[in-house]
Parts: structure tokens; C-alpha cells; sequence
């Protein structure tokens, strides 16, 4: 048992690989859960579902990043049911982020593909809104070096595409971005400062971006949206351009390069879902309480209105 344990341990990756079939929506779906074997949670993960039976064609026996580069592939081609696929993968991950993903683990760890599958069975019957599913699934084990390796080597022939930053090692986790533009409300690139965030697109045109965009859920129905970053290295070149570095999440990072003085999209919580869509919320929005008292004047003038017509006609004998 302990040389068991020790296969799941700090740098390891438990990888769950499976597709499915939804008989009564005619539903075909794929997916690739990564596990962190250190702490037995689910570390990332991706799924798509289509109408087109060719998806079931993805043997769950393949190594895993075969099935991770078909689903890449598949959602850049746009071959996939976008709408469906959202709602799969939201799904997933929220249903899958805390204690059904670590029950999930632990029954990979102690090969009870029963309970497993009934598992992932009673996830997958809200999103695909079908009961009658059926599924394979099969576990690979793998270390994160090995992992890393041959990410790496899968995406060396776009290599060209990411210049990495003299005396730092992101050159390796960096994708071309484009900066979000306010030239109204936004801050001037020349006030930038390290630690700000703002709104950026990453530029889908290599192999990296691909899967930099997948991994962020960066592409609504085949639409890029933006994301937040963080600044991490503003410099300017022998030009006077601006190289400006990002944080877009974990390990990755974002590189964009401006030649203007330009007033960049500032990332706000509060606003996210209007910057996202490119859109603000009206004053009112923001302000509802504006309204309030005109409301208060228009009703306490109707019952002043009221009141006077029924003293009237009290006086008058008419009541």
C-alpha cells in the first residue's frame, strides 16, 4: 500500500480521462480532469459536447494529451456545441471544486470504477438535462515533469510567436495579449504603475494562445472576450513603445507591446460582467436611491390630491 500512496504523491498528476453519450438528447461529450496528487483536489479541467457522433470516435485509452489536443482542436474549429459545452464545463468545475472533486480522487486512488462513474453520472444529468447517459472513463498517472516536457515540446514549433523577458524564465508561460482600450474613463499607459489591473484579449493566433484562451474560458460562442490582468513589468524600448507584462492567471502570463499614449481598461470587480461585454452600467444602475424621491413627491401628491376632494365633498354634504 505505501508504494501505492507514493505514486500520488507531490509531483504527480492523477488524469481522468472520459466521453460519454447523452441516448435521449443525442448528446456526444469529451473530457480530461486533472488531478493534484499532492492535495487530491481537482487541479484544472476540460469538456466540450457536440451533436455529431464523430466526438465519441475519442478513445478515453488514448494517452492524455492526445485528448487534450482533440479537445483544443475541436473547440478552436468550432466543431462542438458552444452553448452546451459552456454549461458542461461551468458545471463541472463549480460541482467538482471542493468535496465531490477530492470523493472523486479518492475513488480513482482505490479503482472503484462503480462509484466513480455513479459519481460522475449524477454530475453530468443537470448540464446535459438527459438521465439516460452512457460513459467510459480510464485514469493515467503521470509526473508533472513529464507533463511539462511535453507541453513544451507540443508547442515548440509556435515558439517563435512568445519572446521571453531577459533574466526571468516566463518566455516559456507567456502569450501574446492585446490591450483593452477606455479612451474616456481608462488610465494612461505612461501612469501605469506594477500591480494595477486591467482588461486585456489574448491574441488566439498561435498553439499557446489556443490553449491559453481554452484554459481561461476565454471564448464565448466563438467570440474572444477579455480577461483581467495583473501588471507585472512595464518598459520602454529605444521607439519610446511601452512592453508591458501580465498576469493572467497561475502560471501564465501575458505580453503586449503599444506604441501610443493610450488610456487602458481598468479591471473592476464590481463592473467585471459589463467590462466583459463591453458595456457600463447607466448612472441610474448605479444609483437607484436618484429615483426615490421623485417617487415619494408624485405619491404624496396623489394622497394630497386625495385627502383635499374628500374633505370637499365632506363639507358639502356630498359624502
Amino acid at each position: 500500500m505505501g508504494d501505492f500512496d507514493s505514486d500520488y504523491g507531490d509531483d504527480n498528476f492523477t488524469i481522468l480521462k472520459g466521453r460519454f453519450r447523452a441516448v435521449e438528447t443525442n448528446t456526444y461529450g469529451l473530457f480530461i480532469i486533472f488531478f493534484n496528487g499532492n492535495l487530491g483536489t481537482v487541479e484544472s479541467l476540460m469538456a466540450i459536447a457536440s451533436h455529431y457522433s464523430s466526438l465519441f470516435d475519442n478513445d478515453p485509452h488514448l494517452p492524455w494529451y492526445i485528448i487534450e489536443e482533440n479537445i483544443i482542436n475541436l473547440r478552436w474549429k468550432g466543431d462542438i456545441a458552444a452553448n452546451i459545452s459552456l454549461d458542461l464545463q461551468h458545471f463541472l468545475e463549480v460541482t467538482l471544486e471542493r468535496d465531490r472533486g477530492t470523493e472523486l480522487f479518492s475513488l480513482i486512488r482505490n479503482n472503484d470504477e462503480t462509484r466513480m462513474e455513479s459519481l460522475l453520472l449524477s454530475v453530468l444529468i443537470k448540464p446535459l438535462g438527459d438521465r439516460n447517459i452512457q460513459l467510459e472513463t480510464v485514469s493515467e498517472l503521470v509526473t508533472k515533469q513529464s507533463m511539462n516536457m511535453i507541453r513544451e515540446e507540443r508547442n515548440k514549433p509556435k515558439e517563435q510567436n512568445v519572446v521571453s523577458q531577459p533574466g526571468t524564465s516566463r518566455g516559456l508561460s507567456t502569450v501574446d495579449v492585446e490591450l483593452i482600450l477606455a479612451p474616456v474613463s481608462g488610465i494612461p499607459i505612461f501612469e501605469l504603475e506594477v500591480g494595477d489591473k486591467i482588461m486585456v484579449k489574448i491574441t488566439d493566433r498561435s498553439t499557446r494562445g489556443h490553449y491559453a484562451v481554452d484554459l481561461l474560458g476565454a471564448r464565448v460562442e466563438g467570440t474572444l472576450i477579455p480577461v483581467p490582468a495583473e501588471v507585472l513589468e512595464i518598459s520602454r524600448g529605444e521607439n519610446n513603445e511601452y512592453t508591458i507584462i501580465c498576469k493572467l492567471g497561475g502560471d501564465l502570463h501575458g505580453k503586449a507591446v503599444e506604441t501610443e499614449q493610450v488610456k487602458l481598461k481598468r479591471y473592476d470587480e464590481l463592473l467585471s460582467k459589463g467590462a466583459m461585454s463591453g458595456e457600463l452600467p447607466s448612472i441610474d444602475e448605479l444609483s437607484p436611491r436618484r429615483k426615490v424621491p421623485l417617487f415619494v413627491m408624485v405619491v404624496g401628491g396623489l394622497f394630497f390630491v386625495v385627502v383635499l376632494a374628500f374633505l370637499i365633498m365632506w363639507f358639502y354634504n356630498i359624502l
